[in-house]
Order: C-alpha cells, then structure tokens, then sequence
C-alpha cells in the first residue's frame, strides 16, 4: 500500500484494489489461505480418517438419503424413474459442496481476521491519518460474534427443511450471507470504533453496509476466486468505515 490522500468521493471498490494487490497482503491472503487448508485437511482426517473415508460416507449418505425417499408414500412412485433418483443425487451433492464451500469462506475470514489488523491500520495510517483506531473492546466483540452465531445457527434450523427443495434450498443463503455480514462490519468496526461508535454507525449506515456485503458476498460465487479475495472485502469495508467514522468525528 503506498501513501495517498483520495478525494472522499473515490470509489471504494476500485481503490482497494490497488491495497489488496499490494505484496504484503497478497503474503496475507497466501498465508491464511494456507492455514485454513490446513484446518480443512485435519478436520476430514479427525472426522473421516482422510478423503476416501469421506467419498464412503458421502455415498452411503446419499444411499441412505434415496433409501428414506423410496420410503416415503409420495416418492416411492417417482424415485423408481432414473431421472428422478439422479436429480436427488445431484441435489445432494451440490447442497453439500455448497455447504463445504461456505464453511471454508467462514474459517477462511476468522483466520484472516487474525491478519488483517495490519492492513486494517494500514489504511487508515496512508489514506485517513486523523482517525485513532479505538475499538470496541474485547467483551463488546465476543458479545456481537456470539449474537449474530446464535442468531446464524437459529436461522439455519428454521430453514434446513428446505435443503432438497429445488430453488428454495437457496434461502440458505440467507443465514450464510448474515453471518457473512456481520463478520466483515465487526472484523474492522471492532478495530477502529468504541461500543458506541458501532452503534451509531449501525444506525445511520446499516443500508450501506449491507449494500457493501451484498457486493461482496456475490463475488462469492465465483469459485476459488471469491474466497480467496476476502482480504480485499475486508478493506472495502475498511474504507467505507473509516470514512464514516471520519465523518463521525469530526
């Protein structure tokens, strides 16, 4: 990141791209990248006892979950049609590859959330270099990540009925793009305003915010790359935020 005073009028999203291509947060974004592939590989070997014990167990769910079909009145007619019975199973495996890929993006952000209040400070020393990173304190913070998990995991079990219905298994989407959302406001918010600051900010520019996250969580779609650019959400938010507060303060 090299030094610089944008008018307040830059666009965020093109200016953080010049940040996230800067070498050191590449190294982060490498880093952390590597480190959540690491936690990923050890969680299947402790679970699975490596990949193919998971390829076993992901056929035998599918087994399983054809076999509960056949069962039921309704499908036994349908699930005899080859067409139907390969439909679940491609269903199945992509809600459970969607799952998988969210799940990665969400260790990803806490790993490189352990990065990135370095270029967080980065940012606001080059480009806002009047705005004092406060944050909200150790209690407010595990206080808001506990609320919006909860709120996450309760969003979840209202909607995971939906899981194999054909396009509204997509409203799971919506408990992945909350706690996407609130990670990436309280990840810099935490680092650069007090409790009340949050608050305010939350007040006044939630649309915002979200507005941003939405962005961001579409770029998600794109494979690979959408996971591994998380850095370059978390400093458009950066930006967006210490604007505010700059605002605020003043």
């Amino acid at each position: 990141m090299t030094p610089n005073t944008p008018q307040t009028s830059t666009n965020i999203f093109f200016l953080s791209l010049g940040d996230t291509f800067s070498p050191r947060v590449l190294l982060v974004s490498l880093v952390s990248f590597l480190l959540t592939l690491l936690v990923f590989v050890g969680i299947i070997w402790l679970f699975f006892g490596g990949m193919g014990a998971l390829s076993l167990w992901l056929s035998e769910s599918v087994q399983s979950f054809e076999g509960s079909l056949e069962q039921s009145w309704l499908f036994s007619v349908v699930s005899l049609i080859f067409i139907t019975k390969t439909v679940v199973s491609i269903l199945f495996f992509f809600t459970s590859a969607l799952v998988v890929y969210y799940l990665f993006l969400m260790v990803y952000s806490v790993i490189v959330g352990f990065f990135s209040g370095y270029f967080i400070s980065e940012i606001a020393r080059n480009y806002y270099p009047h705005v004092a990173l406060k944050g909200i304190g150790f209690v407010g913070y595990v206080g808001v990540m506990l609320k919006s998990v909860l709120i996450t995991t309760v969003l979840f079990i209202i909607l995971s009925p939906l899981v194999f219905i054909p396009l509204l298994n997509f409203l799971l989407l919506l408990p992945v793009f909350y706690l996407f959302h609130k990670l990436l406001v309280l990840e810099v918010s935490s680092m650069v305003n007090t409790s009340s600051e949050y608050k305010v900010l939350k007040q006044r520019y939630s649309g915002g915010m979200r507005s941003i996250s939405l962005l961001c969580f579409a770029l998600t779609f794109i494979p690979f790359i959408g996971v591994v650019i998380y850095p370059y959400y978390v400093i458009v938010m950066s930006h967006f935020l210490l604007r505010k507060t700059e605002a605020l303060r003043a």
